[in-house]
C-alpha cells in the first residue's frame, strides 16, 4: 500500500490504492507542504467484507481531535466529497494521515484520490 503523490503547480493529487484494510489501517500521505486545502476526497470500497467507510484524515498518526483535517460526516460504500473553500491543514512533518476505516473486515480493499491545493 503507497500513496502515489503527483503535483502540478499549486495542484497536488494523490492516488491510494489499499488491500487488507481494517478498522485501524493507515498509511501516511508524504506531501512535502506544511499548508493546505483539501478541496475533494473520493473514496471506494472495492472489494471485502465491510459495508461501508468512514474516512478519515489527520496531521498525526490516528487522527482524533484538533488533530483531524478532514472526517467523513456519513459512512458510505463510495464516498464523494467536493469542500467547499477547502478544508484547511497545517502540519510540521508534511505528511497526511489516512484511515478508510471500514465497519466491519480484515480483507477490504479501498481506492482512493484526493485533491489538494497547496498553501491556504
Amino acid at each position: 500500500m503507497s500513496a502515489q503523490v503527483s503535483r502540478k503547480g499549486q495542484e497536488i493529487t494523490v492516488v491510494i490504492s489499499q488491500t487488507s484494510v481494517a478498522t485501524a489501517t493507515e498509511i501516511e500521505i508524504p506531501l512535502g507542504i506544511t499548508r493546505g486545502r483539501l478541496l475533494r476526497i473520493i473514496a471506494d470500497k472495492t472489494a471485502g467484507d465491510a459495508s461501508n467507510i468512514d474516512p478519515v484524515i489527520g496531521i498525526a498518526t490516528n487522527p482524533q481531535g484538533s488533530n483531524i483535517a478532514f472526517e467523513q460526516a456519513t459512512a458510505a460504500a463510495t464516498i464523494d466529497n467536493q469542500i467547499v473553500g477547502g478544508a484547511t491543514f497545517s502540519t510540521s512533518t508534511g505528511s497526511l494521515f489516512y484511515r478508510p476505516k471500514p465497519d466491519s473486515g480484515t480483507n477490504n480493499a479501498v481506492t482512493t484520490i484526493l485533491h489538494i491545493l497547496v498553501g491556504w
